[in-house]
C-alpha cells in the first residue's frame, strides 16, 4: 500500500490500466453533486490526481462543467486517456505534482479531486489522532496551493475520500485557506462502504465549531491541531499558452 504514494507505482499500473474508478461507479455521488453543479455550473474546474478515473467526462456529460483541466503525475496515463477522449468534452490535460501547483492564482471556480489527498495517508493509518508534523506540513502545503487557484468568490474545492469526518475536518479547517465546509455521506448502495465528500467554499467563513476546532477547543472534533504549519506557499506561475508545465515534475522525487 506504501507505494500508492511513489510515481513509479502509477507508471507502472497505468500501463495496462485504461480506466479505474476509486470509490466506485460515478453515479453514486450524482445526487450530492447535484446540489452543488445543477443552478451553478463550473466555467473552468481543475481534477486533481484524474488517473484513468472518467469523472472528467461524467461531469461534462451532465452538464455540471464547460472546461476541465485533468492533472496528473503520471504522463503515461495523460497521454492514454487524451487518446480516447471525445471530442464533444472540452477537456485538457496537464502533468504536474499536487505538491507543487505552478498555476495561476484566483482561477479555477472548481478544484476536484477524488482519492488523491487519501494516497498521503497511506502509512499513517495508526496515526491519524496525533499525526506527524511531517504529514500536516504536506497537506498543508497542497490545501494551501488549492485555496490560492480557486477563484476568491464562492470556488469551490470538493474532496472526495474514504477518511471520516474526525480525521479529514482538522486539516481542512483553517482560516488561512479562506473557506467554508460542508460534509456530505455516500454509501454503495448497500451501506457496506462509506465515503465522504468534503465541499469547501472560497470566500466563506468556517462556522463555529470548525473555529474551535483550529483553535484546539472544539468540543465535537477530537484531533487537535497544537501546532502552526510554517511551509511556504509555493508561487504560482504557469500562465495560458504556457507548455512549461512539463518541466514542473521531478521524476525521480518519488516521496
Amino acid at each position: 500500500m506504501e507505494d500508492l504514494s511513489k510515481q513509479a507505482y502509477w507508471d507502472e499500473r497505468f500501463l495496462t490500466e485504461d480506466s479505474f474508478e476509486w470509490f466506485g461507479d460515478c453515479s453514486r455521488l450524482y445526487p450530492v453533486l447535484d446540489q452543488h453543479f445543477k443552478s451553478s455550473p463550473s466555467r473552468v474546474l481543475l481534477h486533481l490526481g484524474c488517473g484513468s478515473s472518467s469523472l472528467a467526462e461524467e461531469m461534462c456529460n451532465r452538464h455540471y462543467c464547460h472546461l476541465v483541466y485533468n492533472v496528473d503525475y503520471s504522463f503515461g496515463i495523460l497521454d492514454k486517456r487524451r487518446s480516447i477522449k471525445t471530442n464533444q468534452h472540452v477537456i485538457d490535460w496537464i502533468a504536474l505534482d499536487i505538491r507543487a501547483m505552478p498555476l495561476r492564482s484566483n482561477y479555477f471556480d472548481t478544484i476536484i479531486e477524488k482519492g488523491t489527498l487519501d494516497v498521503f495517508f497511506v502509512g499513517h493509518e495508526h496515526h491519524l489522532w496525533n499525526p506527524p508534523e511531517e504529514l500536516k506540513e504536506k497537506i498543508d502545503l497542497i490545501l494551501t496551493q488549492i485555496s490560492q487557484c480557486l477563484q476568491s468568490n464562492h470556488g469551490r474545492f470538493i474532496s472526495i475520500s474514504f477518511q471520516q469526518p474526525h480525521f479529514r475536518r482538522p486539516f481542512l479547517a483553517k482560516r488561512k485557506y479562506q473557506w467554508s465546509i460542508q460534509v456530505h455521506s455516500v454509501t454503495d448502495g448497500n451501506e457496506s462502504v462509506e465515503y465522504f465528500v468534503y465541499v469547501m467554499r472560497k470566500g466563506e467563513q468556517l462556522n463555529e465549531e470548525d473555529q474551535l476546532l483550529e483553535e484546539g477547543k472544539s468540543t465535537k472534533w477530537y484531533w487537535i491541531n497544537k501546532t502552526s504549519s510554517s511551509t511556504a506557499t509555493a508561487k504560482c506561475f504557469l500562465k495560458e499558452n504556457d507548455e512549461q508545465y512539463l518541466f514542473n515534475i521531478d521524476p525521480i522525487d518519488n516521496d
